[in-house]
């Protein structure tokens, strides 16, 4: 059995898409909010809105492997 705010390898491949991200919205998990990207975002502008830093959210979100490989509608955690 996984924390609540772990996923397992299954759970994981489940809801990550292809660029770093997940295609259906992401569970709960502490310290962080969920985020819908959207047309035109860049990594680190939505990392300045929530006044964090690109690789603070590359840490908690492990698909992203290249900042600027985001797709509009795919989710991402952002750290708090």
């Amino acid at each position: 059995m996984t924390e609540m705010n772990q996923l397992s390898a299954e759970e994981l491949e489940a809801v990550s898409g292809g660029t770093g991200g997940s295609r259906t919205p992401l569970p709960y998990k502490a310290g962080c909010i969920v985020y819908q990207i959207r047309k035109g975002d860049k990594l680190g502008a939505i990392a300045r809105n929530y006044h964090t830093t690109c690789e603070a959210i590359k840490a908690v979100n492990p698909t992203i492997k290249n900042v600027n490989d985001i797709t509009a509608g795919y989710y991402i955690y952002i750290p708090q």
